[in-house]
């Protein structure tokens, strides 16, 4: 850093002559600005706060094209993200249908064993006189 006697002036009047001038010019003054200065007034009520200007669409082919390729990218977004959604809750719908079928069939599945033991053992109740096989 340049050491002088006027400090910031002295640096501003070097940097006006070097290249890009204009730019450095102006990042050292918003950066020397006041904090008071860039400081937005307080509204007093909600009505002045709403009050916002509007500035109209520009003519410019290429900034209306961009705006529509935003506005078509937004709602491209907003449909796959919905899409997905949807997407997710027929899935977890799914599984949930499938996980109650295999528990009925668990279900299922051992009241019929249940009832085939049970009749096996009724038969044997009937016919005490049976041979049993034995190897």
């Amino acid at each position: 850093m340049i050491s002088h006697p006027f400090g910031r002036l002295y640096r501003i009047r070097r940097l006006r002559h070097a290249p890009g001038a204009a730019i450095a010019l102006a990042s050292i003054g918003f950066a020397c600005w006041p904090s008071y200065a860039t400081a937005q007034p307080d509204a007093p009520d909600a009505a002045s706060r709403e009050h916002r200007m509007v500035t109209p669409e520009s003519t410019d082919p290429f900034v209306a094209r961009r705006n529509a390729d935003a506005q078509a990218n937004a709602e491209y977004r907003a449909s796959k993200q919905l899409s997905k959604r949807e997407q997710r809750t027929a899935v977890s719908e799914a599984n949930a249908h499938y996980k109650e079928e295999v528990a009925n069939a668990r279900i299922n599945r051992k009241a019929d064993r249940d009832a085939a033991n049970n009749a096996l053992k009724a038969t044997e109740l009937e016919h005490p006189d049976a041979p049993t096989r034995s190897h």
